[in-house]
């Protein structure tokens, strides 16, 4: 049994504000991935609605998370997008199969 954090974390944008949004999602990859405890990090838009980007995230443990959300770039993100991003929401996965 593992104690990996699978996630999704999904950003739900303003229209007209998504590319402003997608560069600041884009600038975060890089350095999340060279965290300690991130296994896993990839970022997606929504095929239908461009307005909606996820993150699959997969941290080695839930502290490895928890530190991730405290990092200057995350807080550097939250600035720079406050104004564009109209809601945030994580689901905590368990793997079934």
């Amino acid at each position: 049994m593992t104690n990996q954090l699978p996630m999704i974390v999904k950003f739900e944008v303003k229209k007209g504000m998504e590319s402003l949004v997608k560069e600041e999602l884009l600038k975060m990859v890089e350095i999340t991935l060279k965290e300690d405890g991130c296994v896993a990090y990839d970022l997606y838009q929504d095929a239908e609605d461009p307005t909606v980007f996820m993150f699959y995230e997969v941290w080695a443990t839930y502290d490895a998370w928890k530190k991730h959300d405290q990092m200057p770039h995350v807080n550097v993100f939250r600035e720079a997008t406050k104004d564009a991003i109209l809601k945030i929401s994580a689901n905590k996965l368990n793997r079934i199969k």
